[in-house]
């Protein structure tokens, strides 16, 4: 928070909002600037600089008024190159704040300077962003791709890093949506090594950041997303100031974070992306970090809260699918689980949001005994894998294969399967899905009479639902325990049974999580839920109470 005692002299205010600008610090620059300009007319240098530390600060209104007096600056002066820039940037922004008529307008006036420059001028090659934009989303990928190409070779032969980035970011996400993942890469390395070498302009940096990782997201490229989501948080944290950017940063972190079993910091992050910012892109941001909450809400068991924010994310635009389908699986809500995935499969957008959809597809329609409809969508599944040709998709196929199998009673194939499966996601470092697998591993080991493999499974997948908090699949696995039988809400569990035996023996809540080589949190959670169980206020108390019941 900038100091109310800032002194007077505008000259000095401005000279402190150059500063401000200088070191990335683009609210308090946009504060400055103002005050500066409430008390004296700003240069038109100082103008422009106000119009991107606005724009990175999430202060559209600011940018766009300071975009205006930037192009009414050069109409002023007849320079028709500076007005299409600034009346392009004026339409792109109004267009990605959902005002689509006025953004519109602004393009066309671009449009109209640009053609009193000369046929090499750089603004030609902008002026072609927000066609392939519009061409992106009616589905016409191809043609968007031509655009882009042509505002590729635009900013190459006028050594324009912005155009190159926005406009290769672009291309890749396209052919990504095409399924030519190895193509699509060659456009986006190109523009992730310009974003890292720091040769882009800050605002364009991060478009071009979030655009690449949202890619790699949307087609399961979760290695390169990882690695770019590194990237991507570094550069916000490098600009804390970059409120445009940091919730879409966030909502991309919480996702990579919840792959990775980090369930309490994904969550945090998806509560904290885009507050309090308005607009498409983050609005979008709060939809998606809505819908993040609701997975990490229903794989811990709190359904009416993951419902919750499911609504949310629809109410601001977003198909909350395959997550509320799951959701009404879990709830045994079965019909309204199948109506609800096969309507979104049914009106999927393209490949890479079908390819989001499958699995969940698959696991509902075996849930539901329809295993005929299940195996078409695991055909689908392995020809997207096969199209794409990433190793991550072929092993999510292996998994609903592996499912398939299980449930149609071929528990070799399923066991072998689900080991491949297996092996790629314990070397990525992705516990929840690991632990999935291995239950599934289980019956199978189960099923073929290996009870001490099957055994060692459900023990490792435990531990890993225990530390993540996962309840529902908690309880499956005491399902499947042999002789095991679902508890009430009063009883103890075993887990909770071997803790309480261990408080009784006097060791902390420490010594029993190296004990169980568990988490201390776990434990906690464990002794919790113990003295509610048995409405007991003390360690004490809880043992006191078990020894009488015969319960430890």
């Amino acid at each position: 928070m900038l100091s109310d005692e800032m002194s007077r002299d505008p000259l000095e205010t401005i000279q402190a909002a150059r500063d401000a600008y200088r070191r990335s610090a683009w609210a308090d620059a946009t504060e400055l600037f103002l005050r500066a300009d409430a008390e004296t007319e700003l240069e038109i240098n100082d103008v422009e600089a106000l119009v991107w530390a606005a724009g990175i600060a999430a202060q559209d209104r600011v940018m766009l008024a300071a975009l205006e007096r930037v192009y009414a600056y050069h109409a002023a002066h007849e320079n028709h190159e500076e007005c299409a820039r600034a009346a392009f940037w004026c339409g792109l922004r109004n267009m990605q704040a959902g005002e689509v008529g006025l953004g519109a307008g602004w393009l066309q006036r671009a449009g109209r300077h640009a053609e009193q420059t000369s046929p090499d001028c750089v603004q030609r090659g902008y002026l072609l962003l927000p066609q392939a934009y519009m061409l992106r989303g009616k589905g016409a990928y191809e043609a968007a791709i031509e655009i882009a190409d042509r505002a590729i070779a635009f900013g190459e032969a006028q050594n324009e890093p912005d155009l190159i980035a926005l406009a290769g970011s672009m291309k890749g996400g396209l052919l990504f949506r095409l399924g030519r993942i190895d193509e699509g890469y060659v456009p986006i390395d190109e523009a992730m090594l310009l974003a890292s070498s720091r040769r882009l302009s800050p605002v364009v940096s991060g478009v071009v950041y979030c655009e690449i990782v949202a890619s790699c997201c949307r087609v399961l490229e979760m290695v390169r997303a990882r690695e770019w989501t590194a990237i991507l948080t570094d550069w916000c944290r490098r600009n804390p100031q970059a409120k445009a950017f940091n919730g879409v940063c966030q909502v991309h972190r919480a996702e990579v974070l919840q792959l990775e079993g980090n369930w309490s910091e994904a969550f945090s992050e998806a509560e904290h992306a885009g507050v309090g910012l308005t607009g498409t892109t983050e609005q979008t941001a709060m939809a998606n970090a809505a819908y993040r909450r609701g997975e990490i809400l229903r794989l811990r068991g709190v359904f009416e809260k993951s419902d919750a924010e499911y609504r949310l994310a629809g109410e601001m635009g977003i198909d909350p699918q395959p997550g509320l389908a799951l959701l009404r699986l879990a709830q045994g809500r079965h019909e309204e689980a199948v109506a609800a995935i096969r309507r979104a499969l049914e009106t999927a957008g393209d490949m890479p949001r079908k390819t989001a959809l499958l699995p969940a597809g698959i696991e509902i329609f075996i849930a539901c005994g329809d295993l005929d409809a299940a195996e078409r969508l695991c055909g689908e599944l392995s020809d997207i894998a096969e199209l794409f040709g990433t190793e991550i998709l072929a092993r999510v196929a292996d998994q609903g294969h592996g499912a398939l199998a299980l449930a149609r009673g071929n528990f070799g194939d399923a066991v072998a399967v689900l080991t491949r499966a297996l092996r790629y996601w314990l070397e990525f470092g992705a516990p929840y899905l690991v632990a999935r697998l291995r239950v599934d591993i289980a019956r199978g080991c189960a099923e073929l009479g290996d009870f001490e493999h099957a055994e060692r499974e459900l023990d490792a997948a435990e531990k890993v639902f225990e530390d993540l908090g996962a309840a529902p699949d908690l309880a499956r696995i005491h399902e499947l325990r042999p002789g095991s039988k679902a508890t009430r809400d009063d009883e103890l569990t075993a887990r909770e049974r071997q803790v309480l035996s261990l408080v009784a023996d006097g060791r902390t809540n420490r010594e029993i999580a190296e004990e169980l080589r568990v988490s201390s949190k776990t434990v906690n959670r464990h002794v919790e839920n113990i003295f509610g169980k048995l409405g007991v206020p003390s360690r004490a108390a809880a043992v006191a109470k078990a020894l009488k019941s015969g319960s430890i």
